[in-house]
């Protein structure tokens, strides 16, 4: 039986997805929770916690419990933004800095992975065909 394209990427974040999972349970962490470590980590290591919603594109509840599970948990320190006291300024502790380090490897080597059998040509192909194919999902 043959499956179309769609059926290929479910199956492909599907197996990144099981492999994440394995990789971070050590530190008690979701793929979520990483990405929120990650963006902060690209944002010089804080932003509001409406930049990491609109970055994660889920809810403000959503957002709410994550930042507030990951501070329970030592990843993050929050308090209110002098400058609109509605939001909560979101700010990476060093136990999280030391984990992003580790989760840029494992990023690393799952790509790695990956991608071992392609040529750099098929790899530049692929990424500019993926960025296409997000745009036209958008």
């Amino acid at each position: 039986m043959e499956h179309g394209i769609g059926y290929l990427f479910k199956v492909i974040t599907d197996k990144i997805k099981i492999k994440a999972d394995a990789d971070l349970k050590k530190h008690g962490l979701t793929i979520t929770q990483t990405r929120v470590l990650t963006f902060l980590n690209n944002n010089g290591g804080e932003a509001t916690q409406k930049e990491i919603e609109e970055f994660l594109q889920v809810s403000h509840p959503t957002i709410v419990g994550v930042v507030s599970r990951m501070e329970n948990n030592g990843f993050l320190i929050t308090w209110l933004d002098p400058s609109d006291r509605r939001n909560k300024i979101v700010k990476l502790t060093d136990k999280s800095i030391s984990v992003v380090k580790e989760i840029k490897n494992l990023i690393h080597l799952q790509d790695e992975k990956m991608l071992h059998t392609l040529t750099q040509e098929q790899i530049k192909t692929l990424e500019e065909t993926l960025k296409i194919i997000c745009k036209n999902l958008d």
